[in-house]
């Protein structure tokens, strides 16, 4: 749906107006995770309110912070004082766990009728709140909405469309020109505190895609159904061997398998009956399972998410975990996802384990995928990042080795001395591999120039990779890339802040 800024006339002089000031709303914000390194207890900064929440009587707020360093921090925070999206709070730390905000003042500046396209160029997009809706004399209405991102942030828009949007609703658009909007389908959006909050719950219920394949190769067949040893042989004849993902098409094949894309093939239509879809085959074991269990109610297997409850009470308390909300959010977005052992299954016939733990797998794989749309956002100058992230277990001899990968696409809308930026492409690779040991792989490709950098844990193996890498360099120059850097370092990535984030895990399955 295409909307129109007009700009048949221009926007009214203010600098002769008289207007009454507003007064700044002070108030208190409790952090739902630590105070930011960042920032000493009496500093201020600013904070964009990115998401809004009401929850009984009082609000949940998403909000990105500015740092000293140039750097944004997203932070979950609650209180009792009503905020909207695309506000700009002067907030103080008051605490580790408390900050004060006040509401910018505002001078009541009549919304812009155009976008300048030299600050924010074609392709970028927007993101806002719509304020109010009124019909427009010359037929659809005009609505005015808040910006909540770019450099428009916190200001207002007055666009007309054809069609109205509900007043608050939270929408995306991308600029097509300065009296040109393109809103983007509405299905196609979460709300970012949804996001989180699903996150961090399918985090605490994740568990080892490796555990489950080597319960599931050693499970008795008896006391399984037909259907449910079916089933395990599907899953079990899914795995590809590790040395075949060296072709490009076996490749391919299982990371469409990898159930990263399962709701988008059943959306489509596209998700064959006899696919190998390794979460569609999870999600069946799991119904197969559940009536099964002595006084276990049947209706149950009608229903994915009693059965996911059924099979998985809450795993981790947060008091006893000893981690925030925002910290699980980050060990949740972290790549490579931290892996979390259970009770192994030492008894083949214990079907309780083997639906826990085939449960803990699909929390898993969806973690990926949530971690995905988590990272996926638009930048400051309108490039857009998309992450895809997911997990392949393959056989390797008599080990199962899961291999995760995340792809980034960073496509640039913006142009630098009237010359379009390539688009970059980023791939990480984790896997550990007997007798190699733990190996973490990035790589960056922009146009035909590649960069890369490779972390083993084993002195051995760092000193091997070292060896080999000017074969690998000659390997890709003969494809016609240009290797700007291929290093390999002994040790793992380094993470930032988050490399002194502890885990404990829960044995739920005890």
């Amino acid at each position: 749906m295409a909307s129109e800024i007009p700009s048949t006339r221009p926007s009214p002089s203010t600098h002769n107006v008289q207007r009454p000031a507003v007064q700044a709303v002070n108030s208190t914000l409790q952090l739902q995770g630590s105070l930011p390194t960042q920032l000493n207890i009496g500093d201020s900064t600013q904070a964009q309110v990115l998401a809004l929440r009401e929850t009984q009587q009082t609000f949940q707020a998403l909000l990105r912070l500015s740092l000293a360093d140039g750097q944004y921090k997203t932070l979950e925070v609650k209180t009792n004082q009503p905020l909207m999206v695309g506000q700009t709070l002067n907030v103080t730390a008051l605490s580790a766990q408390q900050l004060s905000f006040s509401l910018m003042p505002t001078h009541n500046a009549p919304p812009a009728t155009r976008i300048d396209t030299n600050v924010l160029p074609p392709g970028t997009l927007l993101e806002g709140k719509v304020t109010q809706v009124e019909p427009s004399a010359q037929g659809g209405f005009k609505m005015t909405v808040t910006v909540a991102n770019s450099a428009l942030a916190g200001q207002q828009l007055q666009i007309e469309s054809p069609k109205s949007l509900p007043l608050n609703t939270v929408f995306t658009a991308r600029i097509d020109g300065a009296q040109q909007l393109t809103f983007q389908p509405l299905n196609t959006r979460l709300e970012p505190l949804a996001i989180n909050q699903e996150l961090q719950k399918q985090f605490n219920q994740q568990g080892s895609l490796g555990q489950l394949f080597k319960g599931l190769d050693g499970v008795a067949n008896d006391g399984l159904t037909p259907d449910a040893l079916k089933t395990i042989k599907q899953l079990l004849a899914g795995l590809p061997e590790f040395n075949a993902l060296t072709d490009p098409k076996k490749l391919t094949q299982s990371l469409v398998n990898s159930g990263s894309q399962l709701e988008n093939r059943l959306l489509g239509g596209a998700l064959d009956p006899a696919s190998q879809d390794m979460k569609a085959h999870l999600l069946r074991l799991i119904a197969q399972l559940a009536p099964m269990l002595p006084n276990s109610n049947p209706t149950l297997a009608a229903s994915q998410s009693a059965l996911l409850s059924q099979a998985l009470p809450s795993l981790l308390r947060e008091q006893l975990l000893g981690n925030s909300q925002t910290q699980l959010r980050e060990q949740a977005m972290r790549f490579p996802l931290p892996g979390r052992i259970l009770q192994a299954l030492d008894n083949p016939n214990d079907l309780g384990s083997l639906l826990r733990l085939a449960a803990a797998a699909v929390s898993r794989l969806q973690t990926h995928q949530l971690s995905s749309l988590g990272q996926t956002h638009t930048t400051h100058d309108g490039t857009q990042v998309t992450v895809w992230q997911l997990e392949v277990p393959a056989r390797d001899q008599a080990h199962i080795v899961p291999l995760q990968i995340k792809f980034q696409h960073e496509e640039p809308t913006h142009k630098k001395n009237d010359k379009q930026i390539t688009p970059v492409w980023k791939i990480d690779l984790s896997f550990d591999l007997e007798p190699l040991g733990p190996l973490h792989i990035q790589a960056s490709l922009q146009g035909s120039s590649i960069s890369s950098q490779l972390w083993a844990q084993s002195d051995a193996t760092a000193q091997l990779i070292d060896h080999e890498l000017a074969h690998l360099r000659d390997r890709l120059l003969g494809i016609g890339l240009t290797v700007k850097d291929l290093t390999c370092h002994q040790g793992a990535p380094p993470e930032g802040e988050k490399t002194n984030l502890q885990q404990r895990w829960i044995d739920d399955l005890a």
